[in-house]
């Protein structure tokens, strides 16, 4: 009897549906429902609660979320563009594989795409606005005990990030940047804050910054790439030497 019962349990944990593990949103989400969702399925997946190979149902995810089934079709549109999600006939949309692999191919596009807005903004960013963020970085140097270190060296890598792309004169690269800049903000969040690793950061986006006011555009985005492969091996360590 207590055999078919441990037999009956394995059963139904084999059979539960990953997706059921999914929390809905407490509070009705207001703005872009496309971007909290994306958000929160980027974040199941790499936590490998939703291994590869999950089916994404439509209208299961709307329920775990309590929406309408439109913004999850267009979450899941968008993380198939970015390679995260796979369509296929006759099964609709399935979690892709994530491993170490793939990981390093989202920092690899990442690598291209940034090295090439760096080099290409060379020249075009207005120096006060650099200098604002080398002189915020230089503090965030000297005066690492301060009161939300660790946020405002985050906000200080999303400003210059966010103002290369800006500048970098092709609306197209810009987009593809912004498309990949929710993979990152999400790792970023699951691995949370490295002290050590985020003084090496500032002082990688310290580099960057020089380049720029210097008006080196090789240097700029060779600096850059250096930058985003560090990044790249400090996430790939975080996320996967103990799994």
């Amino acid at each position: 009897m207590a055999k078919a019962s441990v037999s009956s349990s394995l059963s139904l944990s084999r059979s539960r549906d990953p997706i059921d593990s999914l929390e809905g949103f407490s509070i009705p989400p207001q703005g872009a429902l496309r971007h909290l969702i994306m958000e929160r399925l980027l974040r199941a997946i790499f936590q490998r609660h939703l291994p590869s190979g999950t089916r994404l149902t439509v209208l299961k995810l709307a329920s775990r979320f309590g929406t309408s089934s439109t913004p999850v079709r267009e979450a899941l549109v968008e993380l198939a563009g970015i390679g995260v999600v796979d369509f296929i006939h006759n099964r609709g949309a399935v979690v892709a594989p994530f491993g170490p692999k793939e990981l390093r191919e989202i920092y690899q596009i990442r690598r291209v795409l940034e090295a090439e807005a760096a080099r290409s903004a060379c020249g075009h960013i207005p120096l006060p606005k650099l200098q604002a963020l080398g002189k915020e970085i230089r503090e965030l140097l000297e005066h690492r005990k301060t009161a939300n270190w660790a946020q405002r060296g985050m906000a200080v890598d999303r400003q210059l990030h966010e103002l290369i792309a800006e500048c970098c004169g092709s609306l197209r690269l810009a987009k593809e940047i912004r498309r990949y800049e929710i993979l990152v903000q999400t790792i970023r969040e699951i691995i949370g804050p490295m002290p050590a690793v985020q003084q090496k950061a500032l002082e990688e986006h310290l580099r960057i910054i020089d380049a720029l006011i210097a008006g080196d555009p090789d240097k700029a985005a060779q600096a850059m790439a250096d930058h985003i492969q560090s990044a790249a091996e400090v996430c790939e360590e975080a996320m996967f030497s103990q799994k």
